[in-house]
């Protein structure tokens, strides 16, 4: 490149990052970033590459969704556009952010305060922000119209549910009265409660049981029980006949690769010609795929793809209606699936389905995902960045969302047929068509479309009647205790935070040290989520056979660590053990140390989740016997804390070595691109980051007095 002439260099992230030695010697005048939202999260690879090596006077960001989660996040884009102008995050929010305030550091405002706010907000944006919508560029282009669709969960989901959320665990069929084998632990529970919610076939083990009960081959369940198990198969079977027979062509969007398989099998019991998409499909095979959907001649009447590999950088204007199996945390990731059909070239009105499970966890990812659209209305929206709007249609713009946000109460009913079809059709003709259909259906049908509980294995519903009757007991027992003792005081609602950590933190070393002496116990099975470097990630496509396995034969894989914890073990003695007293030399160590923990514990993603909370705690080795085989030096952030407490790090290197242990066995224990072994690995910067901030400001400090020494 040195001797080469050029006037524009294009180029990917990738190579931005890999070869900046290189790129950053030239002296740039433009720099122009397609999808600028990738450079949302200030603390991310390509935002500090940039920032550091490259030098560009003129700063271009292209993107569709400037603000996809919180205020931050727009900072962050003006940050690198305008460093000096927007230095602070904190006060960018403080600015601007009491309008979009959680409950917790909400202050009340009124209509007019709210938009006086947002105005000001606007008027900052107004010199660094252009906005052209699609209608401005087609005006032919037809409507989109998304429904949301509320599914019943079936029996057998209903059972799953009600165990993993009130407990946290999942039912086994070996399972035997009285021990702790009787469920499976499972971490994070959100992510459980979703695939439940999509389809209880996800679980493995859960299908080899019920297969076995109803007598089928090979452990694999088929025919109409693979969508009676689900509410939203069950209502998929309803809705893909009607699309069908009046000709409109499907984009079926999933988030779970494992999902996409049992998707597979229903469509192939079905007969229905489709295509797949998802994270593993080759470059070279994307186009192909997409000639032969877009093909007029095409026969293919579905296109199965996920929703974070299918939902950029494809044009699928042949389908006009779009189905969001399950809705993303992130809302611009549906909208921009959503585009793939209603884009520059579609003929037809494109109709939304997106499926939700009712009293489920997927209404709060669906009020969440509401809640940050709803600021981007606000914000991106309502400011009319098109220089050509009004003060006065802007206000007027704003007011409307205002008044719309007290009328989105719904009810939690399940559409019936009649309603369905009134989402489904185009024209009077469809809907009569539709009914007909769903009559000539229930007139064939001889059993419930969903599951009852009465079809379940006996082991099932006897695991949830011992477990109530479990509660019960205890709850007698412990009125009959709290009657002859003493009323007892809980102080720890009155704790600071700091004072419960160490409450909770002062003998957890000895924990530790009781529970690696018994490490020679035989652990269970793998757990399907994760805390604090236990889990799994959200599982992959593959052949029906391999569907839902296990991760057994990687945990076999797995290099183990020789090395047992770094204190040498001392002879017990009786009694409590006397706590090691701080080397005063470090009691000046352990502000800064706190410093970097505080960043790296509060450190949130772009979609607001708190990325340390699974790595706080470790799980008892009862609970998870699994990962103390394979992990020898477990470390928590709990232990780390108490550590630093405790004055016992030399050096910010001892502190490092701590933390970059806990993300090493989470990344050993885990599968590579799990959410736990993802978050690891970002986690891991932010500590670097942070370590190298605090140290800045150790230096800038004067040293500690020989008076506070001694």
């Amino acid at each position: 490149m040195k001797s080469t002439k050029l006037n524009v260099l294009l180029t990917t992230y990738e190579y931005v990052i890999k070869d900046k030695a290189v790129l950053a010697k030239f002296r740039w005048k433009y720099m122009i970033i397609d999808e600028g939202h990738r450079m949302k999260n200030h603390h991310c690879k390509l935002t500090q590459t940039l920032n550091t090596y490259y030098n560009a006077p003129h700063r271009l960001l292209l993107t569709g969704t400037p603000l996809q989660n919180k205020l931050p996040e727009l900072w962050a884009l003006l940050n690198f556009l305008l460093p000096s102008i927007f230095k602070s995050c904190s006060t960018f929010e403080q600015w601007f952010n009491a309008p979009f305030a959680t409950t917790g550091e909400k202050v009340e405002l009124n209509e007019e305060e709210t938009i006086l706010i947002i105005r000001r907000l606007h008027k900052v944006l107004r010199p660094f922000l252009l906005r052209r919508l699609k209608k401005e560029v087609e005006s032919q282009l037809p409507d989109k119209v998304e429904y949301i669709v509320k599914c019943e969960l079936s029996g057998l989901q209903q059972v799953l549910y009600r165990s993993m959320q009130s407990k946290g665990v999942m039912l086994c069929q070996d399972s035997k009265k009285g021990s702790k084998s009787n469920t499976k632990a499972l971490m994070n529970t959100i992510m459980q409660l979703r695939k439940l919610c999509n389809h209880p076939f996800m679980f493995r083990h859960i299908e080899e049981s019920f297969s076995q009960h109803k007598g089928f081959v090979g452990g694999i369940v088929q025919g109409q029980d693979l969508y009676r198990a689900s509410g939203k198969f069950e209502l998929m079977d309803r809705i893909l006949p009607k699309m069908k027979a009046t000709k409109h062509r499907i984009l079926l969007f999933c988030q779970m690769t494992q999902l996409m398989t049992i998707m597979e099998d229903y469509l192939n019991f079905r007969g229905y010609k489709y295509l797949r998409l998802d994270g593993m499909t080759k470059a070279d095979d994307r186009g192909e795929l997409l000639q032969l959907f877009n093909d007029k001649n095409s026969d293919y009447f579905l296109f199965l793809l996920s929703t974070r590999a299918g939902g950029l950088g494809l044009n699928l204007q042949s389908a006009d209606t779009v189905i969001i199996f399950d809705s993303d945390w992130n809302p611009h990731q549906d909208l921009q699936a959503q585009d793939r059909a209603h884009r520059i070239g579609q003929k037809n009105e494109v109709r939304v389905l997106r499926l939700m499970s009712v009293n489920t966890v997927e209404e709060r990812i669906l009020a969440a995902a509401r809640y940050k659209l709803n600021m981007d209305e606000k914000v991106i929206q309502a400011g009319m960045f098109d220089q050509k709007s009004t003060g006065s249609d802007r206000r007027q713009f704003l007011q409307a969302i205002l008044s719309n946000d007290e009328e989105d109460e719904e009810e939690n009913e399940v559409p019936d047929d009649e309603t369905v079809n009134q989402m489904l059709a185009r024209n009077e003709e469809e809907f009569e068509q539709f009914q007909e259909m769903d009559a000539q259906r229930r007139a064939q049908e001889t059993e419930p479309r969903l599951m009852s509980e009465t079809e379940l294995p006996e082991w099932m519903l006897k695991e949830e009647e011992t477990d109530e009757d479990e509660e019960e007991g205890a709850e007698e027992e412990l009125g009959d205790r709290r009657a002859r003792s003493k009323k007892e005081v809980d102080y720890t609602e009155s704790l600071t935070e700091k004072e419960w950590l160490r409450a909770i933190g002062a003998n957890m070393e000895e924990d530790d040290e009781e529970d690696m002496s018994n490490h020679g116990r035989s652990g269970g099975g793998g757990s399907d989520g994760g805390i604090g470097g236990v889990g799994a990630g959200s599982g992959s496509g593959g052949s029906r056979s391999n569907r839902g396995s296990s991760s057994s034969s990687k945990s076999r894989r797995r290099k183990r660590e020789d090395n047992d914890d770094d204190e040498p073990s001392k002879p017990k003695k009786r009694g409590r053990p006397a706590r090691e007293k701080p080397n005063p030399k470090n009691l000046h160590l352990v502000k800064y140390l706190k410093k970097v923990m505080d960043i790296v514990i509060k450190y949130a993603n772009a979609d607001g989740r708190v990325l340390s909370d699974p790595f706080v705690k470790l799980p008892s080795r009862r609970t998870l016997a699994d990962y103390y085989e394979v992990i020898k030096r477990p470390m928590d952030i709990q232990k780390i804390l108490t550590r630093i407490d405790d004055a016992r790090y030399e050096s910010m290197r001892d502190l490092e070595d701590d933390f970059m242990l806990l993300c090493r066995n989470a990344q050993e224990y885990n599968e590579e691109n799990s959410i736990i072994y993802d978050d690891s690995v970002v986690l891991q910067s932010v500590f670097t980051n942070a370590r190298q901030k605090i140290e800045q400001e150790m230096e800038a400090a004067p040293p500690p007095s020989e008076e506070c020494e001694s």
